[in-house]
Formats: structure tokens, C-alpha cells, sequence
């Protein structure tokens, strides 16, 4: 896997304890075509997925169909440490039971269209937040970064967003949904030959704006 470090910081890996381990392997999904972080989120085939890009509000403009943009649309790579997002009470805490809550990636999905000399693409991203002993319900706050890069590595789109998950009273934990699908890109001599669509959790991000505080 080349490295794309200016784009998406690679995150460090923490321990999660045991407790919780269930409810991260919760998080995994089935069907589709493995990312690049092992064991971690993949690009789905599977109808919610469908769904889920189906429902996204349609772009301004509607494209004749192109089944070879369609077919030569990158794939999407999560990038190894950057599937999870973990948060602690304490600031700089590894502790698993200072744990306030951790943010999984789950499923993936993307479709690309023909907007003549440049396409546009739709990226879908759902994504899991697990309250740990320090969690409590409430709203939070989780930076997620969708970036485009070239066969050289040339960030060609990058994006941070700040996407606000709930996890209702009496939970342990949410599912959330972000979908992108304001990207354009020219559509290069190449037609998209190894190009990759990147998705993960993006720390930085986090800067921008405070965790929101649960209810007590």
C-alpha cells in the first residue's frame, strides 16, 4: 500500500478492552471486495448499500449513462489505522476503561457518472459509534475525511467533515450515514487506471471543532 500521509495521518492503533471487543466486531460487514485495512470495512454490494446511495439526494445535473465510467470508477481503500476513531476521558489515555466512546468504519460504496469532460462521484460511508465505560448517551462529534487521489498519489479532492452521531438514552451504541456526492474530477487519459477513492477517520479534523459533551 503506498502512503498518502498528507492527505490522511495514519492513526495509531490502541487497545480496546476485552469487553467491548463483541460490540467492535459487531461493526464488520459481509459481501463486497476487502479494503486495504485488513479485517476492516469493505466495499459492499449488498442492497442497504444500494439503498443508501439511491436515496442521496440526485445531482443537479443527470448524466447519460456511461458503463464505462461506471466500470473504471476507483475503488475505495481505507487506509490501515484509520477504521477506527477512539476518544478517552483523559486526554492522551490508552487506558480501555478511560474508553468514552469509539467510532468504527462498517460499510463503504461508491458510483461514478459522465458529466462529460469531467465525472462526478458518490461516495457512500456507514460508520458505528460504541460507547465505553466512560461513554454516556448523548450526542458526539467523529471527523471523517473522503479524499481522491491520482496513480501518483496526487490528492486530486480532499474533504474533512465533522459528522454528529446520537446514540439514543438508554443505548449503547449508533449507526451513521455520510454521503458525498458533490465530487467532480476530470476524467483523465487513464480512465481512473489506479486511481483510489480514501475514507477514514481523520484526527486533525477533530480541531476544528469539540467533541460534543453526552447527557449526564
Amino acid at each position: 500500500m503506498r502512503g498518502v500521509h498528507p492527505i490522511l495521518p495514519k492513526a495509531m492503533r490502541v487497545p480496546v478492552a476485552a469487553a467491548f471487543m463483541g460490540l467492535l466486531t459487531a461493526c464488520s460487514t459481509v459481501g463486497g471486495d476487502q479494503g486495504a485495512d485488513a479485517g476492516g470495512p469493505r466495499q459492499s454490494d449488498s442492497l442497504a448499500t444500494k439503498l443508501l446511495l439511491g436515496n442521496a439526494n440526485p445531482p443537479p445535473v443527470t448524466p447519460p449513462v456511461d458503463l464505462a465510467i461506471k466500470r473504471e470508477c476507483p475503488p475505495i481503500d481505507i487506509l490501515t489505522g484509520a477504521a477506527a476513531y477512539p476518544v478517552y476521558d483523559a486526554a492522551g489515555s490508552t487506558d480501555p476503561f478511560q474508553l468514552r466512546y469509539q467510532a468504527t468504519l462498517a460499510d463503504t460504496a461508491r458510483e461514478c457518472s459522465n458529466l462529460g469532460v469531467e465525472a462526478g462521484l458518490r461516495v457512500g460511508v456507514v460508520g458505528r459509534l460504541i460507547l465505553g465505560p466512560k461513554g454516556a448517551p448523548g450526542t458526539y462529534r467523529v471527523p471523517l475525511r473522503i479524499a481522491v487521489v491520482d496513480e501518483a498519489d496526487k490528492p486530486v479532492y480532499s474533504q474533512s467533515h465533522l459528522v454528529d452521531v446520537t446514540v439514543p438514552a438508554g443505548q449503547g451504541m449508533a449507526d451513521f450515514t455520510h454521503i458525498e456526492d458533490n465530487i467532480v474530477v476530470p476524467i483523465p487519459d487513464n480512465r481512473f487506471r489506479g486511481w483510489r477513492i480514501l475514507v477514514g477517520y481523520d484526527p486533525s479534523g477533530a480541531s476544528a471543532a469539540k467533541t460534543a459533551r453526552p447527557k449526564r
